[in-house]
């Protein structure tokens, strides 16, 4: 597996731990160290697996459900670190019914003893005009 594939590999396994609403999986996929940062959609920046766990766990404690459509997939590959930027096509559970929403993600990795690891992810909601189409489907 060359590295843009294993990067891949890597992502997928952050949006399976994503949908699983698993902590355990997503402490899994990321880097356990103090600059790692996240920015959910509409939230402050969290720095540190600490403050980033917690914020998976409050996210993960009000759903019931989600599942991702990820398109329109970019992956660079320098050195030890990665980036894919995509477009998170979701559909979520809560409490309060079913809600579908496109989010523009980008999720760094750094290469950590062979395995890519996440060391930033980065949500940001995405509105669509009146009448617009949505996201394409990668082929």
């Amino acid at each position: 597996m060359d590295d843009r594939q294993a990067v891949l590999a890597a992502n997928a396994e952050f949006y399976r731990a994503f949908e699983n609403l698993d902590l355990s999986e997503m402490e899994a996929v990321w880097m356990k160290a103090p600059q790692v940062k996240c920015v959910h959609p509409g939230w402050s920046l969290l720095v540190g697996f600490g403050p980033v766990m917690d914020s998976w766990q409050r996210i993960f404690a009000n759903t019931r459900g989600m599942h991702f459509e990820l398109v329109n997939v970019l992956v660079d590959v320098v050195g030890d670190l990665a980036w894919v930027v995509l477009t998170e096509v979701i559909e979520t559970r809560t409490a309060d019914g079913a809600d579908r929403s496109l989010v523009q993600a980008t999720n760094i990795f750094q290469r950590h003893y062979e395995r890519w690891l996440l060391v930033h992810h980065q949500g940001s909601p995405v509105y669509m005009p009146p009448g617009a189409v949505g996201p394409q489907r990668m082929h």
